[in-house]
């Protein structure tokens, strides 16, 4: 996906965030995003993936005229009965990698399900706190996927209304989109890029 949106024209930077630490506050969960983006040219379109969605905001609202995009975000609970494996003292869960591969990624190629599961860190619980000061919201675009595995699309749809006032934009395919068409993604955000381009 990266590649298709250099080929169209774009930076594109892609920070490690790290979910994966319990102790880290918010800020220090955004960082790495505020780094990545340093030297970039306005407008920036912060792309928040599933958990990332909750920081993506964050990153978006420090660049003036930013869109922000919440993909697969999760703006609503779990699906009834999806085995989100079992959480430890301090609130962090660990994926079976067998487990993840039957629950995160059965839409994938096996090969392609394997490698993203060998990459599964640890998730800690949402970092409490709030982004520094208050800056203005940007231009928010919510997208879900009509077979997530995680969210139901009706849910999502009725959260993104209720919770941010958008209408979703609906995808095909599930919870990963820049691993099942990341060509298909990679236009979208293109398309969506190019509204808020100066």
């Amino acid at each position: 996906m990266t590649e298709a949106l250099r080929a169209a024209g774009h930076d594109v930077a892609v920070p490690d965030l790290p979910f994966h630490d319990p102790a880290t506050t918010f800020d220090q969960r955004v960082e790495p995003a505020l780094r990545a983006i340093e030297g970039l040219p306005d407008p920036v379109v912060a792309v928040g993936h599933s958990m990332g969605a909750r920081y993506a905001p964050a990153v978006a609202a420090r660049r003036e005229g930013s869109r922000l995009v919440h993909l697969c975000p999760g703006l609503g609970p779990l699906r009834e009965g999806f085995p989100w494996p079992p959480t430890g003292a301090d609130g962090t869960s660990a994926w079976d990698r067998d487990a993840a591969i039957e629950a995160l990624y059965p839409r994938l190629a096996p090969e392609v399900a394997g490698r993203l599961a060998d990459h599964l860190r640890p998730m800690a619980p949402p970092a409490g706190g709030h982004p520094r000061g208050r800056p203005p919201r940007p231009a928010t675009a919510v997208v879900i996927a009509l077979d997530d595995e995680l969210f139901d699309p009706s849910s999502e749809r009725a959260a993104a209304r209720e919770k941010l006032g958008v209408v979703a934009i609906e995808i095909p395919g599930g919870h990963f989109p820049m691993a099942e068409d990341p060509e298909a993604l990679a236009a979208l955000l293109d398309r969506l890029a190019r509204e808020v381009a100066p």
